[in-house]
Order: C-alpha cells, then structure tokens, then sequence
C-alpha cells in the first residue's frame, strides 16, 4: 500500500474511533465487487451505447420514462437483462465485514441510490436503510392513479426477454388493472416515480439525524462508490454535492471518509482512500 494511503487509511480510523454514529451514503461502485456495472467510469454504461435489436441506445435514453411510454419491449428488454444480473450475484465481503464491525459499535443508518437490495440481502436492518432511487424488488403500475391507490408490488412477474437483441418477449401486467408495470424505480426524467414507500424511509433517516443530534453523537459520513453525475449522493464540503435529496445539513459530523478508487475532485475536507468498496472497507476495519 503506498505511504500516502495508508496515511489515509490511518487518519480515517483515527476518525472512525472518535465517533458515535456513522451515516453509510452508497453509490453504483458499492456493488462493483459483486459484479453490477456503475453507470459510469472505467467498467460504466452510461458513457457507452448499448445495442438492442440491431440498434445503438445511450444508457439515459433506454431508461428513460419516454422509453418506457413509447418503446416498452425495449425498456423492459434491457431492465430485465440488468435485473438477472442483480438477481444472480450476492452482496461481496464488503457488505458483511462493514455490518459485523459497526452494528454494535455504532448508531448507524444507510442513504443508497442502489436499487440492489444488496444491504437488506446481507443483514443490514431494513428500518434503517433509505433507497433514494428505488428497489428492484418492486414494481409500479404505468397508471398514477393506480399507483396512488393499490401501491407498489413485489417484483414477481419480471417479463422474459431475447438474450440476442434483449427485446421483451412479454411485458408484466399490473394485478390490480391490467395495464403494464414497471420497475419501482427512478428512471431519467421520471416525473412518475411512485416514491410513498422511499418517503417512509426518509422520514426513519430524518428522525434518525434529528435523534442523534439531540443526544450529541459525533456523526462520521462514510460515502462509498459516489460519482458525480448531478444524480449522485456524492458528498462535498460535508455537504450532498446534488441539491435533488436536499439532505440537512450535518450539524454534529466531525468528517467524511470516502472509498473511491477515482480521483474525480478535490476535497480537502474529505479524507479519500482511493480503495473501491471492497478493499476500502476491509481497510478501514483491519
């Protein structure tokens, strides 16, 4: 390990002794080890174009709410593909070294743009995990209305695809009216999101800030795998870099690790391991 990071990784766990609580804020390079692909970076989709029936696609422009409206087969052709990759890998040993060395030691909860469920799959308390994109364990009708009254459903009826041109041979149905559904997730200019349930969440993370503050709990934020699209949980100055989540400000934090074999920006009020999660994590607690 080169001087500079281990200087890192010392002075992350100098922090990491010092705090009460840790605030877990994940992005797409969590799962890098699992074998999920960011959306962007060396390994990422969104900087490429993907062929689907014999035509190129930028990843923005297949998931997208207008390709849901105008081309579902090809929408949920490539979701599905992507979802058979989340359901066939398992939480690395990242997952469950980070649970087994905090869940005693600190009050802790988890703000993700992950839609892998990976965290709930390793053991992590569902009552304390925020999913600001969404789950690929739900679906949502195609109908607002609907949504609004029956609600999300588990994702149990995923349609089939051509592994050649990952075109959907079938689209779900939704059980309740019988019109399409889709993934529960925040797609690129989603103005129909059904977000209720990741608002329940949000409001155990609020209460969980508030609650930590009120007892003066030293608040480390230890972000994984961020970039920095504008999409991004990203923290910069101790602050979240989008201004989409409008999270709080952290009134109690005395600094941010973050894990992240990129150095996309400069931070100084950020200590930077260039590890990704895997590694980093196994680092900071050995």
């Amino acid at each position: 390990m080169p001087r500079i990071l281990r200087k890192e990784v010392a002075n992350a766990k100098s922090l990491l002794h010092e705090a009460d609580a840790i605030l877990i804020v994940t992005g797409a390079g969590m799962s890098v080890d699992s074998g999920i692909p960011t959306y962007r970076g060396s390994n990422g989709l969104w900087t490429k174009e993907v062929e689907i029936n014999g035509k190129l696609y930028a990843y923005d422009e297949i998931s997208s709410l207008h390709m849901w409206k105008t081309q579902p087969e090809i929408a949920w052709g490539f979701k599905s593909h992507f979802y058979k990759i989340m359901n066939e890998t398992s939480p690395h040993e990242g997952y469950y070294e980070l649970l087994s060395n905090i869940q005693e030691s600190y009050d802790y909860f988890i703000c993700t743009s992950n839609i892998d469920g990976f965290f709930k799959k390793a053991g992590f308390q569902q009552e304390r995990i925020y999913e600001v994109h969404g789950s690929v364990n739900y679906l949502q009708c195609m109908d607002k209305s609907c949504n609004t009254i029956n609600g999300a459903t588990p994702a149990t009826n995923l349609p089939d695809y051509d592994e050649k041109t990952f075109v959907a041979t079938s689209l779900p149905k939704c059980t309740f009216c019988g019109k399409m559904s889709r993934p529960n997730v925040s797609m690129f200019g989603d103005t129909e999101f059904y977000e209720k349930p990741y608002q329940y969440q949000r409001k155990r993370l609020d209460d969980w800030l508030d609650n930590i503050t009120k007892q003066n709990k030293k608040l480390v934020i230890l972000e994984i795998g961020c970039g920095i699209n504008p999409h991004s949980l990203r923290m910069c100055d101790g602050k979240m870099m989008s201004g989409e989540w409008k999270m709080p400000s952290f009134k109690n934090s005395i600094g941010t690790i973050r894990l992240n074999p990129n150095d996309e920006q400069d931070d100084p009020h950020t200590i930077h391991i260039s590890l990704g999660a895997k590694s980093g994590i196994h680092s900071l607690f050995n």
